[in-house]
């Protein structure tokens, strides 16, 4: 295929499974698949570009396509989708710009609301959400964690419901009208003024029925009450639906026309096995993925559901699709049972594979950068043939990554990637 295609062409013939002029690629479209803001910075700085960073969600500590820059460095990678992140995330507003200074002596612009405070130890921490969350950094750390476990002193359904009123209330689980207002002009202006598919990152609290009570309660604590306390994860599970599926309408009836993609983020899987089995899954969680998912496509019929789902998840591979999941990130190809020729064997026609690009926690730490391009030709080869793959490394960039493997990975990607 010899005519140039747009993005949009582009990332409609993946899901259609049909090849198009080169696999579509995906730089910084989710908080998945972005770089850290000091390894972008060593990026700009080795391309010549002199422009500000935009770290839009600071909690990972990742850099946005600089919108305000035209997307130069986004353009340069060969970026085919746009993200749509959510304006306030843990409740701190994407406005109110300052200069901030990273570890490394480079500076970003932060938002107005963060301010995370120094301990004796080097440690950065924040309190956010009216004191439901608390984010820790260490000091040599890449990004932020969720440290708090707001659930973690209940121990039955009673307690439990209890608190539902006042969770719901507390904006973790809602969206303001003033927030949607906000997105939707926002999708509607990269609308008009580009064609780039937009992909909504809405974050782990807006769209997730199985990792955020792992958050909050604590993973010791919540396997607990999976195996042993159903009625209560019941409780929980249906509090978790009914919230998603009231805010998810919300959104998609004020952006959907302009959205192409949006993310679920539930990691389900470990390095080495599911977190739980196959028919747990299946009993447990299986049916309020289905009904969220359902949803969804009621509200924005024409939107593809993109599940990030770390780890060795291909047991439950055909459960995702028939619950309604059309792709899946970050493929980790370097999970038990993730082999990609397997993978694209079995699902290849089913479901968009979204990542596995390259290994980030061997070759792109390790590896030469002749170790980082082969690996993006030979992944690239297996799960490119007859569509359905969207490129991306398998999960974010880290600040060690030197600025020429990064190249590595998006040049061969543009240049290997082209239908034959």
């Amino acid at each position: 295929m010899s005519e140039r295609m747009t993005p949009r062409e582009r990332m409609e013939a993946a899901f259609a499974f049909r090849e198009s002029d080169r696999v579509p690629v995906d730089f910084s479209a989710t908080h998945n698949s972005a770089v850290n803001v000091i390894a972008y910075n060593r990026l700009k700085k080795h391309l010549g570009i002199e422009s500000e960073t935009y770290m839009r969600d600071p909690i990972p500590m990742l850099a946005s396509p600089d919108l305000e820059e035209g997307l130069k460095v986004f353009k340069m990678m060969g970026g085919d989708l746009l993200p749509l992140p959510r304006h306030i995330n843990f409740g701190v507003p994407a406005e109110d710009w300052r200069r901030w200074t990273l570890k490394d002596g480079s500076t970003c612009l932060v938002p107005g609301g963060f301010q995370p405070e120094r301990k004796e130890n080097g440690t950065l921490e924040m309190t956010l959400l009216n004191g439901l969350a608390v984010l820790s950094k260490p000091e040599r750390g890449h990004h932020y964690n969720l440290v708090s476990r707001p659930l973690g002193m209940i121990e039955d359904r009673t307690q439990l419901e209890s608190l539902l009123p006042a969770l719901r209330q507390s904006g973790a689980f809602s969206i303001s009208d003033e927030e949607v207002e906000i997105l939707k002009s926002r999708a509607a202006q990269l609308c008009q003024e580009t064609d780039y598919p937009l992909v909504a990152t809405g974050g782990p609290l807006f769209f997730s029925i199985y990792q955020v009570g792992q958050e909050l309660f604590g993973y010791e604590k919540f396997f607990t009450f999976m195996a042993g306390d159903r009625d209560l994860m019941h409780c929980w599970l249906e509090f978790l639906t009914s919230t998603c599926i009231e805010r998810l309408g919300k959104y998609l009836s004020a952006l959907g026309p302009c959205l192409d993609v949006i993310m679920m983020g539930d990691d389900y899987g470990l390095q080495n096995s599911l977190q739980m089995s196959p028919q747990m899954f299946r009993e447990l969680f299986k049916p309020y993925l289905v009904r969220v998912c359902r949803a969804v496509k009621e509200f924005a019929p024409g939107i593809k559901i993109l599940l990030h789902s770390c780890g060795s998840v291909a047991p439950i591979i055909p459960d995702f699709i028939d619950a309604g999941i059309d792709a899946l990130n970050p493929v980790q190809v370097t999970a038990a049972g993730m082999e990609p020729a397997f993978l694209k064997k079995e699902f290849g026609r089913e479901i968009v594979f979204w990542g596995g690009g390259v290994r980030t926690q061997s070759t792109l730490v390790k590896g030469t950068v002749e170790d980082v391009a082969a690996e993006v030709r030979e992944m690239i080869d297996i799960f490119g043939p007859g569509g359905g793959y969207i490129f991306c490394p398998i999960h974010d960039i880290q600040e060690e990554v030197p600025p020429e493997k990064i190249l590595a990975i998006y040049r061969t990607a543009q240049e290997h990637g082209v239908s034959r």
